[in-house]
């Protein structure tokens, strides 16, 4: 398995386990890829193209209008900034100066969604100058939870779609945002990796963060849905501050709108359908000591992955073991393993290459079990 990675000396990757930014999120296509290199090789005035390519991306998805980013975490932190700060360029400039007596700071998210996706949401919340405060608990929160928590102080009602986030007992998003509008409070929801780009605009959210590489696989970037072309302004200004950390090229600006183009229009189809991973799972059942089930995502996204579930008895070692294995040698397999403690890994298909990749898996899954059975 050769590619540009392994002939520069690193470890080759066969990617199971989701669009994950720390695997390098997702591929493009090459109608992207030749867009991005159009861009790159080429000059125009940056504010003129933020202004375009957010309008034009908010005319795809039923937004007045968007702010390009340079990914969905960067969305938030410019977000909350631009709440801070609307239309003053003064602002813009001085920000932690001008914090300490900033009247509204702070962004109500409830606790079961103040999660680690990789690096922690609050980190972004606080890099555009909030100050976060929980509402409800980790096993269960309501509306209630959330409006108990506004007080004159409050600049935004925070809401996370995301796997990560406890699902149980919680809040729906359609339920906040409607509390948000009826207290006339600013919703920001972040939407990194889901896959309906309109919804949570129509809902009525005022900020949408996407990422432009998971989902619309589109280059390393992202993109706010904005109410109004005011907030969107509001956002882009804050490229004269804080934003300068987080700015977006000019070819990731484009490659991302003809992702967003291509995805709308139907996208890349997946390499492998959800009946090839059905005869995987099969197949896998047939090891001894494996268990397979198929499984619908944990945040109710059409989604289907195939979870094995390894009797170390008969399979020779757990699933922490099998993580570990899995991920050595020169082509690394990386498998969702969020449940290994419990006993499970899982297959998830959209990032593979092919079906030969499923093959690949299965080999190495039989390859390890007869090792650990002949050391015993």
């Amino acid at each position: 398995m050769e590619n540009i990675y392994s002939r520069n000396g690193l470890q080759a990757v066969i990617n199971a386990s989701g669009r994950m930014t720390k695997l390098g999120v997702s591929t493009i296509s090459k109608g992207v890829g030749e867009t991005l290199v159009e861009a790159a090789g080429n000059y125009v005035v940056m504010d003129d193209l933020y202004a375009f390519a957010g309008k034009k991306i908010g005319s795809m998805i039923g937004a007045e209008d968007a702010c390009v980013t340079s990914s969905a975490s960067a969305g938030i932190a410019l977000a909350v900034a631009s709440l801070i700060c609307k239309g003053n360029l003064q602002k813009v400039k001085h920000l932690y100066d001008i914090l300490p007596s900033e009247p509204k700071r702070e962004v109500i998210l409830l606790k079961g969604q103040n999660v680690d996706f990789g690096a922690p949401i609050g980190e972004m919340i606080q890099v555009g100058g909030g100050k976060i405060v929980e509402a409800g608990y980790a096993n269960g929160s309501t509306v209630d939870d959330i409006e108990q928590a506004v007080t004159e102080h409050t600049l935004a009602i925070f809401f996370v779609k995301s796997h990560h986030c406890v699902q149980k007992e919680m809040a729906d998003a359609k339920s906040v945002i409607h509390l948000a509008n009826r207290l006339g409070i600013p919703c920001i929801v972040d939407a990194a990796a889901e896959e309906d780009l309109k919804i949570y605009a129509a809902m009525g959210a005022d900020f949408v963060c996407y990422s432009g590489a998971k989902a619309i696989e589109g280059p390393t970037s992202g993109f706010v849905a904005c109410k109004t072309r005011e907030l969107a302004d509001h956002m882009r200004l804050q490229y004269k501050g804080i934003g300068r950390t987080m700015k977006v090229g000019k070819e990731c600006t484009m490659g991302l709108v003809k992702a967003i183009e291509e995805y709308l229009d139907g996208g890349k189809r997946n390499p492998v359908t959800k009946e090839e991973l059905e005869r995987f799972a099969a197949r896998i059942g047939e090891i001894p000591g494996c268990k397979t089930t198929m499984i619908k995502d944990e945040a109710g996204r059409e989604i289907y992955r195939c979870r094995i579930a390894f009797d170390p008895e008969h399979y020779g070692i757990d699933a922490k073991a099998v993580v570990r294995k899995l991920q050595e040698g020169a082509v690394a397999v990386f498998t969702r393993d969020y449940q290994a403690n419990l006993g499970s890994i899982a297959v998830d298909p959209r990032p593979l290459n092919s079906v030969g990749e499923l093959d690949m898996i299965y080999e190495r899954l039989a390859e390890i079990q007869k090792s650990a059975k002949g050391r015993k």
